[in-house]
């Protein structure tokens, strides 16, 4: 899947940055695919504009790591304050404050470095640490003025940068060995396995210090005086001085003038800040007459200036992605939290209630995404897909190229309607493919248009006429992440587990499936078909015994057979998928509805502006291969009901409703005759 280009991203107001693709790309020298992107965060209400975020769970460890780094600054800060004071200070404490510190990192590092597989944990853990550690590191000057107001006045900036270089060289460190480990314990490359955003932040050290710069860098009066070694005073008058020149120049100057509108041919501000921030503009300026170095930069200025307007886009590049965290709370099983919203031309924040499957990220977890998810599932399957190919391999190359066509457009229309349900396709298979889906609504709408859709193919002459399986369920599913290669490099989730298990085993029909895999195996190889179905035909007699003719009579249909066998020629859906359904809001009224023998609960799904009436009915207790015996139900297209005839269900809650109806129906005479 191809990735956002960052510079659609970057939201707010820029200062330095120009948020356009060239600059961007040139900052990050041509290499966006490390930086990472955020995800969508549904609402408790999933049919809301989902927000675009990195989800971070403020876990108690995670607020110990803060807590811990705020102790190990403040342990520093007064043992320079001492060193300055010239009275012995205690290095133990720090080393104790470090150790709490390093622990806690350490883990974080560990996991989200071990956890990554090309989803860039890391470098998302590096832009949220990043947050406490430049507001801690900015107020070092004032906090050690609080400590010793001479010295705080005398050595704060000095300090505060004393301070920061040990503790990047020992999380340089600290990261450097956990990554070298586990790239040796993984058989991968050491230097792949380093959060890239951390190398950008070592090597631009506003990233790590500061949280906002102004026009006039007057929060960068430490950078100044402890960094850069230099009178941040003058630096800051002789800037306001050259924006101050550069407007008197683009009011009387035509040539000036002329020469910008050339330059800011894409309707941008020329305004003199904005045109400083373009790199080499300067410089431009100190070649024109008029420009007096004395007044505005001198020439060693001039370099510090361009090297520093760079410093200062990459800064508001980072900073506008730290925005997109989005601290995340569990009250108690509920996931909240507190995001800017829009009304009225006003901006505020409250607190919001997120979907039960978002899945934040806990860097003190050791997967920090756990891969165990619920979703509900819903996987269509072709009946004699295989049997039906090998057939029309005899049949010349024009009939296989049409049957191509007439899969790829079905399935081009299937994938069409899944995404206008809001399904997430997780895997094709072939002749089917895996959806997953959040509200049990969608499943049963898609279920029902894929039966309709199927249909109407059959009436087109669509060759693959011997039936569609369709199966739903509400399980457990474990998301392995893929790495994709390629021109546009990236990853993916693979779904596996009990979940899909299941679903497969409820198409498959496995029982009869099996006789006919081997049949077409030795069809294949090259035995004569008649005498492959005359060796057969005991077995499948057998079967044919089992066959319920009135169920069979129905252009779809799912029954279980006396031997437990299910058998599935249209939709069948899981007891866990059913007693979902009552807490889908799009689910609300239920109906009974009598068709010939059969007794269904029907739900109406609200589909646009009208209602899809769809029945369930309780088959039995199936034995599928491999899982433990399961409750089926049958999910049956009620397109020919109407609501005015229809009576209205009341009593039980609808999982109860249809094991009594079940019951019920075992123990007539239609049931004991089945």
């Amino acid at each position: 899947m191809e990735r956002t280009p960052l510079s659609r991203l970057l939201r707010g107001t820029f200062r330095f940055l120009h948020p356009e693709p060239e600059e961007v790309r040139s900052l990050l020298a041509g290499d966006e695919s490390q930086i990472p992107r955020p995800q969508r965060v549904f609402l408790d209400d999933e049919d809301a504009t989902p927000l675009e975020a990195f989800p971070v769970l403020q876990s108690p460890e995670t607020v110990a790591m803060f807590q811990a780094l705020e102790a190990f600054v403040s342990a520093e800060e007064r043992f320079e304050v001492g060193l300055a004071q010239q009275r012995p200070p205690d290095r133990r404490s720090c080393e104790a404050a470090w150790m709490r510190y390093q622990t806690l990192l350490g883990k974080a590092t560990k996991n989200s470095v071990g956890s990554s597989f090309g989803r860039l944990y890391p470098s998302i853990f590096w832009l949220f640490h990043s947050i406490a550690v430049s507001r801690r590191f900015k107020e070092v000057p004032r906090r050690t003025a609080r400590i010793d107001a001479v010295v705080g006045r005398e050595y704060g900036a000095a300090i505060k940068y004393r301070i920061f270089n040990r503790w990047l060289d020992r999380v340089l460190s600290t990261t450097g060995d956990i990554a070298q480990r586990i790239a040796q314990e993984a058989e991968e490359d050491e230097n792949e396995m380093f959060p890239t955003v951390l190398n950008r932040m070592r090597d631009n050290v506003l990233i790590l210090t500061e949280d906002h710069v102004s026009h006039d860098l007057s929060e960068l009066t430490s950078y100044f005086r402890g960094h850069l070694k230099i009178d941040g005073r003058r630096f800051r008058d002789c800037l306001e001085a050259l924006a101050n020149w550069l407007t008197d120049l683009l009011e009387n100057d035509q040539d000036l003038e002329s020469l910008v509108r050339n330059v800011e041919a894409d309707g941008r501000g020329k305004d003199a800040r904005s045109l400083m921030a373009r790199p080499g503009f300067v410089t431009f300026l100190a070649e024109r007459e008029g420009y007096d170095p004395e007044r505005f930069f001198s020439a060693k200025e001039l370099l510090i200036w361009e090297e520093l307007l760079l410093r200062l886009k990459e800064f508001e590049l980072f900073v506008a992605l730290r925005r997109y965290i989005l601290p995340i709370h569990d009250r108690d099983g509920t996931l909240t939290c507190s995001a800017a919203i829009i009304r009225g031309g006003l901006t505020g924040k409250r607190d919001l209630t997120l979907s039960a499957s978002t899945r934040p990220l806990d860097f003190m977890a050791s997967w920090v995404v756990d891969p165990l998810v619920q979703r509900f599932g819903i996987v269509y399957d072709i009946t004699d897909f295989s049997t039906i190919i090998s057939l029309m391999r005899r049949s010349g190359s024009e009939a296989q190229d049409t049957s191509f066509r007439q899969i790829f457009s079905f399935q081009r229309k299937v994938n069409r309607m899944a995404a206008g349900h809001r399904l997430q396709l997780e895997k094709y298979l072939g002749d089917g493919a895996l959806y997953s889906g959040r509200l049990p609504s969608r499943l049963l709408s898609a279920a029902i248009q894929l039966q309709r859709f199927y249909r109407a193919a059959l009436a087109d002459g669509f060759p693959f006429d011997r039936g569609l399986r369709i199966a739903l369920n509400y399980g457990r599913y474990r998301l392995l992440p893929i790495e994709i290669g390629g021109s546009t490099p990236g990853h993916r989730y693979e779904f596996f587990g009990h979940g899909i298990v299941e679903l497969t085993r409820l198409v498959t029909g496995k029982t009869t499936r099996e006789i006919d895999d081997i049949k077409t195996l030795l069809v294949g190889r090259g035995y004569n078909e008649r005498e492959v179905d005359r060796f057969f035909a005991p077995v499948v007699a057998d079967g044919v015994q089992l066959m319920n003719q009135a169920e069979e009579a129905r252009p779809f249909y799912a029954y279980i057979n006396v031997n437990g066998v299910l058998i599935n020629e249209g939709i069948v859906a899981t007891e866990a998928f059913v007693q979902q359904i009552e807490d889908d809001e799009n689910l609300a009224t239920t109906y009974r509805v009598r068709e010939e023998d059969r007794r269904y609960i029907a739900v109406a799904v609200k589909e646009g502006g009208t209602s899809l009436f769809i029945g369930l009915r309780k088959l039995g207790v199936a034995n599928l291969k491999g899982l433990d015996k399961l409750s089926v139900f049958e999910v049956f297209d009620g397109e020919a009901w109407n609501a005015a005839d229809l009576e209205l269900a009341s009593g039980p809650d609808l999982l109860s409703a249809l094991e009594q109806d079940f019951v019920d129906w075992t123990l007539s005479a239609d049931g004991q005759s089945r």
